[in-house]
């Protein structure tokens, strides 16, 4: 499993892709977006999983980011209206 963390334009699209990880099976923990990536409602989505397409595809979500072993973000997805 990787650790990804997901952005979103409002705290709504943060909820709602909790409500989708618990749905489909997997961890999600919302938390402030770490201070090294940008995000435009400040919350942001931890969670576990295979890749980092969990089926989630929501206008709110802005980007989502691999954290690596060093603690460093690796973009993996981009909303395109960035």
């Amino acid at each position: 499993m990787n650790t990804y963390i997901a952005t979103f334009f409002s705290h709504y699209g943060a909820i709602q892709f909790r409500s989708h990880a618990k749905s489909v099976g997997f961890s999600c923990t919302l938390m402030p977006v770490p201070r090294s990536l940008s995000s435009s409602c400040g919350t942001c989505a931890k969670y576990e999983y295979a890749t980092w397409d969990t089926g989630f595809m929501d206008e709110a979500l802005e980007g989502i980011y691999l954290l690596d072993s060093q603690n460093s973000f690796e973009l993996m997805f981009q909303t395109k209206d960035i």
